[in-house]
């Protein structure tokens, strides 16, 4: 990523503290060592501690970088990092020292928390707060205060909503010191699993991978109707797909592609809107899935292979929708695509960067089909990239020299095995000279897999940097280096500081939650509303759906309206914990409940006002930010009903037992639907509909809600026959215009 865009990206992200010299070095330091303890652990295990441990460590040093980062407000442009941000930054670090060692003190283990427990748990719930407000804005914060203030005054709620379990001292045990709370289901996913993702995505970012998923995109759709807004939408599903930052994505992407499509003729705000919706949506696909993936799996119990099998076939219908949705614009104003003579030859661009594809190959590799542990699947990923993008260009510049370093680290890697046991009889001896309990008898330990990646990857940066030399194609345009490195390391932990603080403060809303009852409250009130609207239904409206159906849109609705405020990841722990058991209860698969709620959440993340993508992008398109974001949220409309379609026929989520040609008929209906979902919200199909035109294909679109080979059937003749008029007349017109001329 340019200097620009990071700066562009910090600003947006609420932080125009540009820190010099000393203070640079201490926040590089940190945000390395964060990173490489990350990578060490998902590799090699925890080293002698705890995984509550962990979780505590995990939150202190994402605390302790926030108050170095991000300042108490915008505009002030500090170069330093100010006193009193110090101060905070060593309370955070003591408040965690503390909890670390009173995890198996008697007054926590007996729950008789002592004064001091309670006032420093206390002060975490404080400083996760600030940290929430600073790096992910006041929302968050205000529906966390909103959620504390109902604990508390619950004994004067009405009805459903009454409870007596409001004491003080139990909400901070509760939430502190309990894995219910702050240190509950979020931060662990967090912890365990998302951080190491995002320090994937950011190496890969930092090799210039970008750049390449761009240029293949437009390689593939450039010459196309529209092309630039097409291959912007693959593009950032790309990059989507590996990063955690929607907000990145559409920095990253939307630099080069928004400055192309306002070129051929996109209007500044549907530029930036396309980019929106193409970033935002790059969450809902896998293998990463914006971290919400890694909370699914500690919410539902479902492996994450599983996860992201179901979530694969929507994730790609739902950037289906969105390329129609750019056709039908393109359409519409006759905007053509690029000259070929403009785009990047594709064998080139894979000769010279396509081994980024590799680790993307592998992680996927590790992670379906020999179903490796999650993180293991990272670091195995992360050690592939690393390789080639170190080696491929170095063996191109002086193959025989680095024939040599690869050797010899290919010769390190087969004494490490031996060299293991007396480095960590050594580092067990540091517990003692130091006073610590930290190193174990197996800090250090070896995987086999390490030796044969090391040779697979080398082997194929070396194919790649003789096919480079053979066919005369010059070097990847980043040079990737130990800056490089560092500088993915750092920004990885930098991406991930929203994601910590939003987790902690969901624990804070889960333990609320958990303790007041809140979710069986809500559960009730949803299924008897649904009920009474049903009762008031005429007969004959009345399915065996017809409850389902008004639960799923009050869900709508609530997903909508929590997501307006909050990050993906936060919208999704809060409907994960108070909506999706609504649905459960009515008999919807766990699964479909949780990816119905996300896809939602997802989808809130483009509604004005708070949408920081559509800032993001509504700066480099110079449109309004609010007009950028109606564009973003109307062009992933187009796939607005197909959480219901996979709710009420789960087939194209691959979790029911089907024959193939239903899978097939499935599939095909849904994206038919979506077209013709798509076709109305643009008012266009072949051409500009009628009126009547446009409400037949809306009603085919609502038709393939219902899974019925009966309506599938009538939708698709509906759609077809508007479709065949529309093109034999449009094509009639055309002739008798080519003959007047």
């Amino acid at each position: 990523m340019e200097d620009s865009q990071k700066k562009m990206l910090q600003e947006l992200e609420g932080s125009d503290r540009e820190l010099r010299g000393f203070w640079a070095i201490i926040v590089l330091a940190i945000s390395v060592f964060l990173s490489a303890f990350h990578l060490y652990v998902a590799g090699f295990g925890l080293p002698g501690i705890g995984s509550k441990t962990f979780l505590i460590f995990h939150l202190t040093i994402g605390i302790v970088l926030v108050f170095c980062i991000f300042p108490i407000k915008k505009g002030l442009k500090q170069s330093s990092i100010p006193w009193y941000d110090v101060v905070l930054a060593l309370i955070s670090l003591g408040v965690g020292t503390y909890i670390i060692q009173k995890q198996t003190a008697t007054s926590i283990m007996s729950g008789r928390p002592t004064d001091l427990d309670l006032f420093v748990g206390l002060l975490l719930i404080i400083i996760v707060l600030e940290a929430t407000r600073r790096v992910v804005g006041k929302p968050l914060v205000i529906i966390a205060l909103v959620f504390i203030a109902y604990f508390f005054l619950g004994e004067y709620m009405p009805g459903q909503f009454h409870h007596t379990r409001g004491d003080f001292e139990r909400f901070v045990y509760e939430i502190t010191y309990r894995n219910n709370g702050i240190f509950g289901t979020p931060i662990y996913a967090s912890a365990q699993f998302v951080f190491i993702f995002i320090l994937f995505g950011a190496i890969l970012e930092s090799t210039g991978a970008g750049q390449m998923f761009i240029n293949l995109a437009l390689r593939m759709f450039g010459r196309f109707k529209g092309g630039p807004a097409k291959a912007s939408v693959v593009a950032s599903g790309l990059m989507g797909s590996i990063s955690g930052s929607s907000t990145a994505n559409a920095v990253t992407t939307g630099t080069f592609t928004i400055p192309l499509m306002k070129r051929v003729g996109f209007k500044p705000h549907v530029a930036g809107g396309v980019e929106v919706a193409a970033s935002s949506s790059g969450q809902f696909l896998p293998p990463i899935m914006g971290a919400a993936a890694f909370i699914m799996v500690e919410f539902t119990g479902i492996p994450y292979y599983q996860i992201i099998q179901s979530a694969i076939i929507p994730a790609v219908l739902a950037y289906v929708g969105i390329l129609f949705m750019v056709h039908f614009e393109a359409s519409k104003h006759g905007i053509t695509g690029m000259d070929r003579s403009e785009l990047v030859s594709g064998r080139k661009l894979l000769i010279q960067q396509g081994y980024l594809l590799i680790p993307i190959i592998a992680l996927l590799y590790y992670l379906v089909y020999v179903r490796v542990s999650v993180n293991n699947s990272a670091f195995f990923s992360i050690i592939v990239l690393l390789v080639l993008a170190i080696f491929v260009q170095r063996f191109k510049d002086n193959m025989g020299r680095t024939a040599i370093i690869g050797a010899a680290v290919i010769v390190a890697a087969l004494l490490l095995q031996f060299l293991i046991a007396p480095i960590n009889q050594g580092l067990r001896s540091l517990n003692d000279i130091l006073n610590i309990n930290f190193f174990g008898a197996e800090t250090i330990r070896w995987k086999p897999e390490m030796l044969v990646l090391l040779l697979i990857s080398i082997g194929i940066a070396l194919i790649f940097a003789f096919s480079q030399k053979k066919m005369k194609i010059e070097s990847p345009p980043v040079h990737f280096g130990w800056k490089q490195t560092l500088a993915g390391f750092e920004t990885a932990a930098r991406n991930a500081l929203s994601i910590i603080v939003a987790c902690a403060t969901a624990g804070i809303l889960i333990g609320v939650i958990t303790t007041s009852g809140l979710s069986t409250k809500f559960t009730r009130i949803v299924i008897g509303f649904s009920e009474t609207l049903t009762n008031a239904m005429p007969n004959f409206l009345v399915t065996d759906n017809t409850q389902l159906y008004f639960a799923l849109i009050l869900t709508v609705f609530a997903c909508l309206l929590l997501g307006l405020g909050l990050p993906t990841t936060a919208t999704y722990v809060v409907l994960a914990a108070i909506v999706a058991p609504v649905l459960t209860d009515m008999g919807v698969h766990v699964l479909v409940a949780h990816l119905f709620v996300l896809y939602y959440g997802v989808l809130a993340d483009d509604t004005p006002p708070i949408n920081l993508p559509a800032y993001a992008t509504a700066g480099i398109a110079k449109a309004g930010p609010v007009r950028t974001g109606i564009q973003g949220f109307k062009y992933d409309s187009a796939a607005l009903l197909l959480p219901f379609v996979f709710t009420l026929n789960p087939t194209i989520l691959m979790i029911t037992d089907v024959s193939w040609y239903e899978m097939v008929w499935a599939i095909f209906t849904a994206t038919v639907g979506m077209i013709a979902f798509a076709s109305f919200i643009q008012n266009w199909l072949v051409r500009q509909y009628h009126w009547y035109e446009r409400l037949l294909v809306l009603v085919a679109a609502l038709m393939f809600i219902q899974h019925n080979w009966i309506t599938d059937i009538i939708a698709v003749l509906i759609i077809a026959v508007i479709f065949l008029l529309q093109f034999f007349l449009s094509k009639k017109n055309a002739d008798k215009k080519q003959m007047a001329q």
